[in-house]
């Protein structure tokens, strides 16, 4: 079968990179000032509480991306071929931007707001993506699939 594109990033690894090189540093900084405040709190600091809870939730978040970021580096891009479940947008920060998502295959994907006009719920599409940042590499509707 082959695929009307919708949408079509470069498959290079600059992305995963870049997100690499952010995520990683900012989250063993994170995680050291979350052990510093964790020694305050053990020794008796009863002020370190809310730094310690902060740093935790902070920490985790970055720790999640980095590695993320760093097993996409060791792996191939992969292809979700499926059936569309649902087609959302959401704010990105606060009321600053807005962005479009999929669910197909119980996977959520960021699209542009092109490709998430151009399908409908119950579409069969192909999404070229690297497997753990599900960073979108390509969008296509699967051909063949007339529903609109």
């Amino acid at each position: 079968m082959t695929n009307d594109v919708l949408e079509e990033h470069s498959a290079t690894r600059n992305p995963i990179v870049r997100n690499a090189l952010i995520y990683t540093p900012a989250a063993v900084v994170t995680v050291g000032f979350f052990f510093l405040s964790l020694s305050g709190l053990l020794s008796g600091n009863v002020g370190a509480t809310l730094p310690a809870i902060l740093l935790a939730l902070i920490g985790f978040a970055l720790v999640y991306e980095a590695i993320a970021a760093l097993r996409d580096l060791r792996s191939e891009p992969v292809v979700t071929e499926g059936e569309v479940d649902r087609i959302w947008k959401k704010s990105k920060l606060l009321i600053f931007g807005r962005q479009d998502y999929l669910l197909v295959q119980k996977q959520v994907f960021e699209v542009g707001p092109i490709t998430a006009t151009e399908l409908s719920v119950g579409q069969t599409v192909s999404i070229q993506h690297w497997p753990r940042t599900m960073r979108v590499i390509s969008v296509g509707r699967v051909r063949g699939d007339q529903t609109s």
